[in-house]
């Protein structure tokens, strides 16, 4: 690493790009958080509005992800 060969760690704007998204992602309503609460507890709406539930999952776990990343490049 120490070379500037192989893994390495990303630059200062790379790190405000991951940010930015975090930022634009903004947090869950109300309604969102005890739709996310729910839907990790197990229990599934019927379709079409499963897929919805679903994507809303994903984006609070990407998010969560992403956090996580800058936490980890921080240290």
């Amino acid at each position: 690493m120490k070379q500037g060969k192989g893994l390495k760690f990303p630059n200062f704007n790379a790190i405000q790009v991951i940010s930015s998204a975090i930022d634009e992602m903004n947090s869950p309503t109300d309604e969102q958080a005890a739709l996310i609460r729910i839907t990790l507890e197990g229990r599934k709406m019927s379709y079409p509005d499963r897929y919805d539930q679903e994507n809303l999952l994903n984006l609070h776990k990407a998010k969560m992800s992403l956090e996580q990343a800058i936490d980890l490049l921080s240290q």
